[in-house]
């Protein structure tokens, strides 16, 4: 790493996790972080990664953002029967901060989980075949015989 990337790294250390954790909690994507601080996406995760569990705090505190973006969806969709003109522009705008909540917090991801199943006829017949080889000392050989009448 050069000197540039050194003070820079250097700054980040200065302002502290509770800095710019806070910043990302109040709402502020990493991008806006990055930015702030004059920093480049690989130099951002290298400070994250060289302090001792600042990665979990990284996403605590976004988690904690999910939690922002869902509490400002949540409130704009109960202001918007005060201005019936506005319902398309916040409708978008919770959808918006649900997204953003999504993304910050996997609890708020909404989207339908696809589960696919594959079952191939192939290894049902080897099971059957192993399990018929199993138990083949248990099986008893003999011929059917037709019982007629029911008394």
């Amino acid at each position: 790493m050069g000197t540039i990337g050194k003070v820079k790294l250097a700054a980040l250390e200065e302002a502290g996790e509770d800095e710019i954790f806070g910043m990302i909690a109040d709402g502020k994507n990493a991008s806006d972080v990055i930015k702030h601080y004059d920093v480049g996406w690989q130099l951002f995760h290298k400070w994250i990664a060289a302090g001792d569990g600042r990665a979990q705090r990284y996403e605590e505190a976004k988690q904690m953002a999910g939690h922002y973006y869902a509490s400002q969806a949540q409130k704009i969709a109960d202001e918007i029967h005060q201005h019936e003109a506005s319902v398309n522009s916040a409708k978008l705008a919770v959808d918006v901060l649900k997204w953003k909540a999504a993304k910050a917090s996997i609890e708020y991801d909404t989207r339908q989980r696809d589960v696919a199943v594959n079952i191939s006829v192939n290894d049902l017949h080897a099971q059957a075949a192993q399990l018929l080889n199993s138990v083949s000392g248990d099986i008893i050989e003999g011929e059917a015989v037709e019982v007629e009448g029911d008394d």
